[in-house]
Protein backbone atom coordinates (compact mmCIF):
# COMPACT_ATOMS: atom_id res chain seq x y z
CA UNK A 1 0.00 0.00 0.00
CA UNK A 2 1.16 3.98 -0.85
CA UNK A 3 2.21 5.56 1.91
CA UNK A 4 2.12 9.20 3.09
CA UNK A 5 3.17 11.94 5.97
CA UNK A 6 0.58 12.78 8.26
CA UNK A 7 0.37 14.29 11.34
CA UNK A 8 4.42 13.60 11.96
CA UNK A 9 4.19 9.96 10.59
CA UNK A 10 4.35 7.48 7.56
CA UNK A 11 1.18 5.90 7.59
CA UNK A 12 -0.57 3.92 4.99
CA UNK A 13 -2.19 6.07 2.14
CA UNK A 14 -5.92 5.08 2.76
CA UNK A 15 -7.34 7.48 -0.55
CA UNK A 16 -6.59 7.52 -3.97
CA UNK A 17 -5.82 10.61 -6.03
CA UNK A 18 -7.38 10.22 -8.66
CA UNK A 19 -6.09 11.85 -11.64
CA UNK A 20 -8.46 11.00 -14.30
CA UNK A 21 -11.82 12.97 -14.68
CA UNK A 22 -12.63 10.10 -16.84
CA UNK A 23 -12.15 7.21 -14.53
CA UNK A 24 -15.31 6.00 -12.32
CA UNK A 25 -15.26 7.72 -8.37
CA UNK A 26 -15.73 5.51 -5.21
CA UNK A 27 -15.76 6.85 -1.55
CA UNK A 28 -11.88 6.21 -1.41
CA UNK A 29 -10.85 8.51 -4.18
CA UNK A 30 -9.64 12.09 -4.12
CA UNK A 31 -11.29 13.61 -7.14
CA UNK A 32 -10.74 16.79 -9.18
CA UNK A 33 -13.12 19.74 -8.17
CA UNK A 34 -14.49 20.46 -11.43
CA UNK A 35 -15.52 16.26 -11.80
CA UNK A 36 -17.17 16.63 -8.25
CA UNK A 37 -18.97 20.13 -9.08
CA UNK A 38 -20.44 18.95 -12.33
CA UNK A 39 -21.44 15.48 -10.79
CA UNK A 40 -21.98 16.12 -7.41
CA UNK A 41 -25.73 15.16 -7.92
CA UNK A 42 -24.79 11.31 -9.23
CA UNK A 43 -21.29 11.26 -8.39
CA UNK A 44 -22.42 9.69 -5.11
CA UNK A 45 -19.66 9.58 -1.76
CA UNK A 46 -16.08 10.55 -2.22
CA UNK A 47 -12.99 11.13 0.12
CA UNK A 48 -12.41 14.42 -1.00
CA UNK A 49 -11.49 16.97 -3.96
CA UNK A 50 -8.32 18.20 -5.53
CA UNK A 51 -7.76 21.50 -6.69
CA UNK A 52 -5.13 22.26 -9.41
CA UNK A 53 -2.83 25.44 -9.79
CA UNK A 54 -5.39 27.96 -11.12
CA UNK A 55 -8.45 26.69 -9.92
CA UNK A 56 -8.48 28.24 -6.97
CA UNK A 57 -10.75 28.33 -3.74
CA UNK A 58 -13.91 30.12 -5.07
CA UNK A 59 -15.66 26.90 -6.54
CA UNK A 60 -15.84 25.65 -3.25
CA UNK A 61 -17.57 28.85 -1.69
CA UNK A 62 -20.96 28.08 -0.64
CA UNK A 63 -20.54 24.11 -0.67
CA UNK A 64 -20.04 22.22 3.05
CA UNK A 65 -16.39 21.14 3.32
CA UNK A 66 -17.54 19.07 5.98
CA UNK A 67 -18.73 16.42 3.98
CA UNK A 68 -14.87 15.99 2.56
CA UNK A 69 -12.43 13.91 4.14
CA UNK A 70 -9.59 15.80 2.39
CA UNK A 71 -8.95 18.09 0.27
CA UNK A 72 -5.79 17.90 -2.41
CA UNK A 73 -3.91 20.57 -3.33
CA UNK A 74 -1.73 19.76 -6.92
CA UNK A 75 1.64 21.54 -6.83
CA UNK A 76 2.47 20.91 -10.53
CA UNK A 77 6.07 22.21 -10.26
CA UNK A 78 7.63 22.75 -7.26
CA UNK A 79 8.45 26.41 -8.09
CA UNK A 80 4.47 27.04 -7.94
CA UNK A 81 3.58 28.98 -4.81
CA UNK A 82 -0.34 28.71 -5.54
CA UNK A 83 -1.05 25.61 -3.16
CA UNK A 84 0.14 27.68 -0.49
CA UNK A 85 -2.29 30.13 -0.37
CA UNK A 86 -5.33 27.89 -1.33
CA UNK A 87 -4.42 25.75 1.73
CA UNK A 88 -4.21 28.68 3.73
CA UNK A 89 -7.13 30.31 2.57
CA UNK A 90 -9.15 26.85 2.73
CA UNK A 91 -8.33 27.12 6.77
CA UNK A 92 -9.06 31.17 7.31
CA UNK A 93 -11.51 31.82 4.55
CA UNK A 94 -13.83 28.64 4.41
CA UNK A 95 -12.96 27.54 7.63
CA UNK A 96 -12.11 24.16 6.16
CA UNK A 97 -11.44 22.05 9.33
CA UNK A 98 -10.35 18.74 7.86
CA UNK A 99 -7.22 17.13 6.35
CA UNK A 100 -5.67 19.28 3.79
CA UNK A 101 -2.80 17.29 1.65
CA UNK A 102 0.18 18.13 -0.65
CA UNK A 103 0.24 15.92 -3.86
CA UNK A 104 2.25 16.26 -6.87
CA UNK A 105 5.73 18.06 -7.23
CA UNK A 106 6.49 19.77 -3.91
CA UNK A 107 9.90 18.91 -2.14
CA UNK A 108 10.90 17.59 1.28
CA UNK A 109 12.25 20.97 1.51
CA UNK A 110 9.28 22.41 1.38
CA UNK A 111 7.67 20.50 4.89
CA UNK A 112 7.88 23.41 7.33
CA UNK A 113 6.45 25.83 4.78
CA UNK A 114 3.37 24.16 4.17
CA UNK A 115 2.37 22.53 7.43
CA UNK A 116 2.71 26.50 8.35
CA UNK A 117 0.04 27.44 5.85
CA UNK A 118 -2.29 24.96 6.73
CA UNK A 119 -1.26 21.10 5.37
CA UNK A 120 -1.67 18.15 7.26
CA UNK A 121 -0.61 15.62 5.06
CA UNK A 122 1.67 15.17 2.35
CA UNK A 123 1.41 12.26 -0.78
CA UNK A 124 4.87 12.96 -2.33
CA UNK A 125 5.95 11.13 -5.25
CA UNK A 126 7.41 7.49 -5.48
CA UNK A 127 11.09 9.01 -5.93
CA UNK A 128 10.92 10.50 -2.64
CA UNK A 129 12.37 8.87 0.56
CA UNK A 130 9.58 9.49 3.27
CA UNK A 131 11.82 9.00 6.31
CA UNK A 132 14.40 11.58 4.55
CA UNK A 133 10.99 13.83 4.32
CA UNK A 134 9.45 13.35 8.01
CA UNK A 135 13.47 14.75 9.03
CA UNK A 136 12.71 18.39 7.45
CA UNK A 137 8.78 17.75 9.00
CA UNK A 138 9.05 20.38 11.55
CA UNK A 139 12.15 22.07 10.42
CA UNK A 140 11.62 25.32 12.70
CA UNK A 141 11.33 25.52 16.72
CA UNK A 142 10.02 28.88 16.78
CA UNK A 143 8.97 31.16 13.69
CA UNK A 144 8.53 35.08 13.66
CA UNK A 145 5.47 35.57 11.37
CA UNK A 146 1.69 34.37 12.63
CA UNK A 147 1.09 31.25 10.83
CA UNK A 148 -2.39 29.37 10.52
CA UNK A 149 -2.27 27.88 14.00
CA UNK A 150 -1.19 31.28 15.72
CA UNK A 151 -1.47 34.12 13.65
CA UNK A 152 0.23 36.59 16.21
CA UNK A 153 4.07 37.49 15.12
CA UNK A 154 6.17 36.72 17.19
CA UNK A 155 6.87 39.80 19.70
CA UNK A 156 3.01 39.52 20.26
CA UNK A 157 3.76 36.07 21.75
CA UNK A 158 5.58 37.24 24.95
Amino acid sequence: MPKLIKNGEIIDNPFTWLQDAEQTATAEHIVPVQKWLSEKDSIGEVAGVWLDAGEGVECLEGVDLSQFKVIGVNFPAFADGRGFSYARLLKERLNYQGEIRALGNFIPDQLGYLLRVGFTSFDFPESIDLEKALALHSPFTVAYQGDVHDPRPIFLRR
